[in-house]
C-alpha cells in the first residue's frame, strides 16, 4: 500500500495540460525538448537500429514542426515515452522513487479490474502476459490519455478503440477525489459569462462526452449545447443552464 497519497483531480489535470504537447521519446520522462535536442538521437539508439533510430528521430522532427505551426511555446513542450508520462509525476509526488517501464509500473499496482470497470484514475496496459509493453491513464470510464508514439505525442484517445488488455487500479488517491465548488450558476449571457468554474466545467462535460468547445473557460453557444445535452441524458430540465441540480449531476459540490 502507497503511503503518500495524491488527489485524483490534480493527476488527471496534469495529464490533461500534456495533451497536444508534448512529444513521444524513448526513455524520456517529460524533461523539456530544449534541454534534450542533443541527446535524442542517442536515445533512440539506445533500444533501436541506426536505422530505426534515425527514422524515429525524423518522425519526431515531423511532429515538432507540426506543434511549432500551431504556435505551441517550444520552451513548454515535453518528451516522455508512454510510462515516463506518469514516472515525471510519481517522482516529484514521490510515490515511485527511480524510473521505471510500463511493465514495472503493471507490476507496482497490485489491483486489477475488469476492463468493463474502468473508471479515471485506472492504468491500462498492452503487451503480453509476461511484458507490458505499453500504457495509458484513464481519465474517465470512456476516455484516456497516453503518449502514443512518435506520430501522435500525448493524445487524448477512447478506450475502446485502442486495444487495452489489462486495467489496474492504483491505491495512491486520497480516497474520493475532492468535488469542486460551484457558487453561482453558469449560462449564456451577452457578454459570455467567463471564469474558472466555467472551464471546470467544460472539462467535466468534455469527460462525459457533452463537447463545450474548446476548455477556455468561457461559457458560449457550444457550452450551452452540451449542458442541454447532459440535462437530456439525465433527465434534467433542458434550459442550458447548470443550476443546482445540474451542477450535482456533473459532481460540483454546490454553494450557490
Amino acid at each position: 500500500m502507497a503511503k503518500i497519497k495524491v488527489k485524483l483531480e490534480e493527476w488527471i489535470d496534469y495529464l490533461e495540460s500534456r495533451v497536444g504537447i508534448d512529444l513521444y521519446v524513448w526513455g524520456g520522462n517529460g524533461e523539456l525538448l530544449v534541454n534534450l535536442l542533443p541527446k535524442l538521437c542517442e536515445m533512440e539508439k539506445s533500444d533501436h537500429s541506426d536505422k530505426e533510430a534515425l527514422n524515429n528521430i525524423d518522425r519526431i522532427n515531423a511532429l515538432l514542426q507540426k506543434r511549432l505551426l500551431q504556435h505551441i511555446d517550444i520552451y513548454k513542450i515535453r518528451c516522455e515515452d508512454c510510462s515516463g508520462l506518469a514516472v515525471r509525476f510519481l517522482l516529484e509526488k514521490g510515490i515511485i522513487k527511480s524510473d521505471t517501464t510500463a511493465n514495472g509500473l503493471f507490476e507496482k499496482i497490485a489491483k486489477e479490474v475488469s476492463l468493463d470497470e474502468v473508471k479515471a484514475g485506472d492504468y491500462l496496459f498492452m503487451g503480453t502476459e509476461g511484458n507490458k509493453t505499453h500504457v495509458g491513464y484513464a481519465i474517465s470510464s470512456k476516455y484516456a490519455i497516453e503518449s502514443k508514439g512518435r506520430d501522435d505525442g500525448v493524445v487524448q484517445t477512447k478506450i475502446s478503440d485502442r486495444g487495452w488488455k489489462w486495467c489496474k487500479r492504483p491505491d495512491w488517491y486520497e480516497g474520493d477525489p475532492e468535488k469542486p465548488v460551484l457558487k453561482r450558476e453558469l449560462y449564456l449571457t451577452d457578454p459570455y459569462m467567463k471564469g474558472d468554474d466555467v472551464k471546470t466545467a467544460q472539462f467535466i462535460l468534455e469527460r462525459k462526452e457533452f463537447t463545450p468547445g474548446t476548455c477556455d473557460g468561457v461559457f458560449g453557444k457550444k457550452t450551452e449545447n452540451a449542458v442541454k445535452g447532459f440535462q437530456e441524458a439525465n433527465g434534467l430540465k433542458a434550459d442550458g443552464i447548470i443550476g443546482k441540480n445540474t451542477a450535482e449531476a456533473l459532481g460540483f459540490r454546490w454553494e450557490g
